[in-house]
């Protein structure tokens, strides 16, 4: 090496000191890393998906009891539709501000998602509405999602039909709705991922994300949305609720 004009001469025991402090930890590969979005294959399919610490799957025999030799299927339990209250439209800023769920102890902000890169992979500030979607109260479904987390949706792993969810407006008023379905194992694959050994049939066979839980309907209703494991490929969980108002 050359110092000041001079050439030194750096014993070898330094250089493979200096080596061995240069060396960066390199994670175990075996091990998953969040994902930076839950859509890398550029699909347009709006869907949120979670971050967990280590891959978890939603048992399905605990949302539907069946024989694990059958896939599982949705519970459905019905209301009787009733038409929404007198209600403000859109553009007087009545909004969603917070859902609950009491029975699960949910009660986070919500919000209208405000970008594609929010409905791709949200904030863990609270839930979202789907920017196609609609303000809860406007007589149609309105898609709100949020990530698996404890203190956001994981709760919903455990709903049952018949708990009440709770959301209240911009103004205090509180509308009251009841869980009519449960339905696990809504596909939405991540070609990006390897897919994990025994998955039921709808999610090992699914090509495609099945997004006609996003459309608009005749009734009022909310569909709630999250995952089921570390990546899409787990599936999601879809919760409705009906109006018991």
């Amino acid at each position: 090496m050359r110092v000041g004009g001079r050439w030194v001469t750096i014993p070898a025991a330094v250089i493979a000191l200096v080596m061995l402090t240069a060396v960066t930890v390199v994670p175990n590969s075996t091990q998953p890393t969040a994902p930076t979005t839950s859509h890398p294959s550029a699909s347009p399919d709006p869907v949120a998906i979670e971050t967990l610490s280590e891959p978890l799957v939603i048992p399905a025999e605990r949302l539907t009891p069946l024989p694990s030799s059958r896939p599982p299927v949705e519970n459905q339990a019905r209301l009787v539709d009733r038409p929404a209250p007198n209600l403000l439209p859109a553009d007087h800023g009545w909004v969603g501000q917070r859902i609950a769920v009491p029975a699960l102890g949910i009660n986070i902000p919500l919000s209208m998602a405000g970008d594609a890169a929010t409905e791709e992979f949200p904030p863990f500030s609270g839930a979202y509405i789907l920017r196609s979607s609609s303000q809860p109260g406007r007589g149609t479904n309105s898609y709100i999602f949020a990530h698996a987390m404890p203190e956001l949706f994981k709760p919903l792993w455990q709903a049952r039909i018949g708990q009440q969810v709770v959301v209240t407006m911009s103004d205090g008023q509180e509308l009251n709705y009841r869980i009519t379905r449960i339905v696990p194992d809504v596909p939405c694959p991540d070609p990006s991922a390897p897919k994990p050994a025994g998955l039921p049939p709808a999610l090992a066979n699914a090509t495609s994300c099945d997004t006609s839980w996003t459309l608009a309907t005749a009734s009022e209703r909310l569909t709630l949305q999250t995952s089921q494991g570390f990546n899409r490929n787990y599936g999601e969980l879809v919760i409705i609720a009906e109006p018991d108002w």
